[in-house]
């Protein structure tokens, strides 16, 4: 598969509604494993990360699933073609700055990104749609079997499996939930919840960029394993964390909602008046307007004729597809890349009948 290919499709995971009232949009797991034998990848050269690539590369190509994925190391890459692997997650923040010797492996038909000399030697990330981190995990341990048939893994009886941080070895496996949390986020609340969750040992931060005023209200909750957790212990810690946090964010929209103020319709109005007449839409524009867009579809202030599941998959699909467009402008220049933003929204409301109900 090809990177063009790859980039004008639609990822592989879309987040979708889910019995949480539309909170919690999606779930990863993370696998970490190491090569017993040749060093880690912070102390490692080019020679040795080519060494690694040549060991490892043979073995994943053969399992089923990765025989006809997208393959590249990441010094193929161009910055643009770089920048819209990382805003639809398929490549991490440390990979994308990476060169000689890293790979990432992306295959068609499985929720899954594969990289090699990340942080450690083989990282792999599994995409679940909701609240699905017990499925995530399941296919982690499968994939982590057949590595080891055919790989030499760095392993402690004492420590479990070695990583690059002392403090993260153990299971190598890691949690993240992706969550839409407009009404804390509205609520000016998200300061407060941030210092909570580092007492309980989770952190979390914004899904789209490191800048607290550009999140679309989207965030990623991630679990911070210890060497005495196991993954049972870590799964139950972390699931009861996301769920206390998804009826917080539900008490604050009920109070929003009934506020005589009227502060999150009027938020609400304001996006989809913004969507509906714009002639340019710069790419915070149209994350802040698209997640409000989702929010008044599940509090029915907008109303559709299509099934609402539809509709927020194919809101999520608008803001995925546009940050790729801007990532990938970088390279080809792409001309006027505000204007077409605002048309493509346009015309998704224009082609999706609905109405806006002030009730």
């Amino acid at each position: 598969m090809k990177i063009n290919t790859l980039l004008k499709a639609p990822s592989n995971w879309a987040p979708t509604r889910n019995d949480s009232d539309g909170v919690i949009m999606g779930s990863i797991v993370r696998m970490v494993r190491n090569l017993a034998g040749f060093p880690f990848p912070g102390w490692s050269t080019a020679e040795s990360r080519a060494a690694v690539a040549e060991r490892v590369l043979p073995v994943i190509k053969n399992i089923q699933g990765f025989k006809t994925a997208f393959c590249a190391e990441l010094s193929q890459l161009s910055y643009g073609q770089r920048r819209a692997l990382l805003t639809r997650k398929q490549l991490t923040p440390c990979m994308a700055a990476r060169q000689d010797g890293c790979h990432v492996i992306i295959p068609q038909r499985r929720r899954t990104v594969l990289m090699v000399n990340e942080e450690e030697h083989i990282v792999v990330h599994s995409f679940q749609d909701g609240l699905n981190l017990k499925k995530g995990i399941r296919e982690m341990q499968q994939l982590a079997d057949q590595l080891e048939d055919e790989l030499e893994i760095a392993y402690s009886h004492q420590h479990g499996y070695l990583t690059s941080i002392p403090s993260e070895a153990g299971d190598g496996l890691q949690l993240y939930s992706l969550l839409h949390l407009p009404g804390l986020t509205c609520a000016n609340m998200m300061n407060q919840v941030t210092k909570a969750l580092e007492k309980l040992h989770v952190s979390i931060s914004p899904y789209y960029s490191d800048t607290q005023d550009d999140t679309g209200h989207q965030y990623v909750l991630y679990s911070i394993p210890g060497p005495e957790d196991t993954v049972d212990e870590m799964l139950d810690n972390f699931e009861n964390i996301i769920m206390h946090l998804v009826r917080r964010e539900q008490q604050v929209r009920r109070k929003l909602l009934v506020d005589s103020n009227q502060h999150l319709q009027d938020a609400i109005g304001r996006a989809y008046g913004l969507l509906t007449n714009c002639l340019r839409l710069s790419m915070k524009e149209l994350r802040d307007t698209i997640s409000l867009l989702r929010l008044g579809t599940l509090l029915g202030i907008i109303r559709w004729e299509e099934e609402e599941k539809d509709i927020l998959i194919a809101l999520n699909t608008i803001s995925e597809e546009q940050a790729c467009l801007t990532g990938l402008a970088e390279d080809n220049g792409t001309p006027n890349l505000f204007q077409q933003r605002a048309r493509t929204v346009r015309e998704f409301l224009h082609n999706h009948p609905h109405y806006f109900s002030e009730s």
